[in-house]
């Protein structure tokens, strides 16, 4: 079972050495070990409710085609991937990314408008008596319509990390753009957080086919793997995901009615954003219908609160459409 955070996706750097790379392979060995001795314990008899899972995102930057080849692959919606990679992302990302270690260089943004983006490479210098000095050595200038960069200092050794950074992120998603994929698509599939910051959860068994389909898509980026244990219906497992789902129920509710009183003391200024409410509101009865045929969880007062929420919505709506 997982101890660690494996959610929190980093992309893993290669074994340098034959020590850490049977270190790497003992410890896959007893992760697998271990994974069977779950599957055989929780595999009894009962109908599968769902599946418990959690991943590990190990050289999972990919590029675009790649990324949308492996989804299609696994038969999954391009509606669950991350936005295509942007010429202000990948310059945004690859500044972050060269600034990270530097003492005594900073990356400062100069200007951003419609035309171009600009980034200002500063050397600080100290004089030991606390006063600090910055200036200008080098300017980086994205062009948005061409998506070139430009600079006064192309041998500058920061200048040069951006520029390299920029040419691999411009059709490449990140570890984080993978991990935002994932999440989303088990969004669609009524996943419950089984721990507060994430990393583990439940999937109602409806999706079962859905999420085998996201292992298999996930096991083709990098060395990255999801992996699923079969949860049936004993009174533990019962007990322990209806409290989780009841549990998230009520989270979202409370979220909602926190928004929605948002809106009553200042409404939202697009119709649009009261229209996705309602929208909201039926998703919210959907997985619930769906946790109570899976596990017979109920949440009190949950279509009462639902109906006054959306009273006030339709209010809300009556109001702009009037004025």
């Amino acid at each position: 079972m997982p101890g660690d955070d494996r959610e929190s996706a980093t992309d893993t750097a290669p074994p340098d050495s034959g020590e850490r790379r049977g270190a790497a392979t003992s410890q896959g060995a007893q992760d697998a070990m271990s994974l069977s001795l779950i599957r055989q314990h929780l595999q009894t008899a009962g109908e599968h409710v769902g599946d418990l899972l959690w991943w590990t995102l190990e050289d999972a930057r990919i590029t675009r085609s790649r990324l949308e080849a492996v989804w299609a692959d696994a038969g999954l919606s391009p509606n669950f991937l991350p936005e295509a990679p942007t010429a202000e992302k990948a310059l945004k990302t690859a500044v972050r990314e060269a600034q990270t270690g530097q003492r005594d260089h900073l990356i400062r943004l100069g200007k951003e408008d419609d035309a171009e983006l600009v980034f200002a490479v500063l050397a600080e210098r100290r004089d030991g008596a606390g006063n600090v000095d910055a200036q200008q050595e080098a300017r980086i200038t994205l062009n948005r319509f061409a998506r070139t960069l430009h600079t006064d200092a192309p041998q500058h050794e920061l200048v040069r990390a951006v520029s390299d950074g920029y040419d691999r992120l411009l059709n490449t998603h990140t570890v984080d753009d993978v991990r935002r994929a994932l999440v989303k698509t088990l969004g669609s599939c009524a996943a419950i957080t089984l721990r507060e910051h994430g990393g583990v959860y439940w999937v109602p068994a409806p999706y079962a086919d859905t999420l085998r389909r996201l292992q298999l898509a996930v096991s083709n980026i990098g060395r990255s793997r999801l992996d699923l244990v079969p949860i049936h219906a004993t009174p533990e497992a019962k007990q322990a995901l209806g409290d989780a789902a009841r549990s998230a129920l009520n989270d979202d509710l409370s979220a909602l009615r926190e928004e929605i009183e948002g809106f009553l003391k200042q409404p939202p200024d697009r119709p649009s954003t009261l229209m996705r409410r309602l929208q909201t509101f039926e998703e919210l009865r959907a997985k619930a219908n769906l946790y109570h045929s899976v596990l017979q969880v109920q949440v009190s007062d949950l279509e009462t609160t639902i109906g006054e929420l959306a009273a006030h919505v339709e209010g809300l709506l009556n109001t702009t459409a009037a004025s």
